[in-house]
């Protein structure tokens, strides 16, 4: 018997080399713009900080570290098929979440790819889960299957990501993720961002 797991939503993860270079100018960074801006952006979703979306158009330590990398796996040709990336639109900004501190279930209705970089991060900081679109129009389905094949084929509620340090998971905006409760006992720190494909798709 044959099973096709078809239609799947992509997540890329990748990590940037050398991490420990950058990571200390990273996090003194991120602290400075709390200071700056210590009220930050207030949503529902986030229960830790985060700042205004502004970093992605302009030169920063953290724009240059996330950007770099985002285009190394976007101008990847056997991957992507992408005409050109200067074009894309993006938002970029950073999170502090303090032990206790979590991110609400959310998506990123108006982009097409969302991601996340995570600055500081320690064991029990809490991952990245993302929840399957199919799990209301296929419930019955998916709770008939076997674990263990769910879990091969990704057929599952959902998926728990761990957060590494200098590491990146880029996945479609509209797949609804959240990010559990810091159980660590020091801040958790990430750069989220927003890519609109719309103008450099071939």
């Amino acid at each position: 018997m044959n099973i096709f797991p078809v239609f799947p939503s992509l997540i890329i993860r990748e990590k940037i080399k050398d991490y420990d270079k950058y990571k200390d100018e990273l996090i003194l960074y991120s602290y400075e713009q709390q200071k700056k801006d210590p009220d930050g952006l207030k949503n529902s979703k986030n229960l830790g900080w985060q700042s205004q979306h502004k970093y992605a158009n302009s030169q920063n330590p953290v724009s240059s570290i996330v950007i770099n990398l985002i285009k190394s796996i976007l101008n990847n040709k056997n991957i992507f098929n992408i005409k050109d990336l200067s074009k894309a639109r993006m938002q970029m900004w950073i999170n502090i979440n303090k032990p206790g501190q979590l991110n609400n279930r959310h998506d990123h209705p108006g982009s097409d790819l969302s991601g996340v970089f995570w600055v500081k991060s320690l064991k029990k900081s809490g991952d990245l889960m993302f929840y399957s679109p199919n799990y209301i129009s296929q419930y019955n389905q998916m709770n008939s299957i076997k674990d263990e094949i769910g879990k091969k084929l990704f057929s599952t509620r959902s998926i728990a990501f761990e957060p590494i340090e200098g590491g990146l998971v880029l996945f479609p905006s509209d797949l609804s993720h959240a990010v559990q409760e810091n159980n660590s006992d020091e801040d958790r720190i990430s750069v989220a961002f927003n890519i609109d494909l719309r103008n450099c798709v071939t």
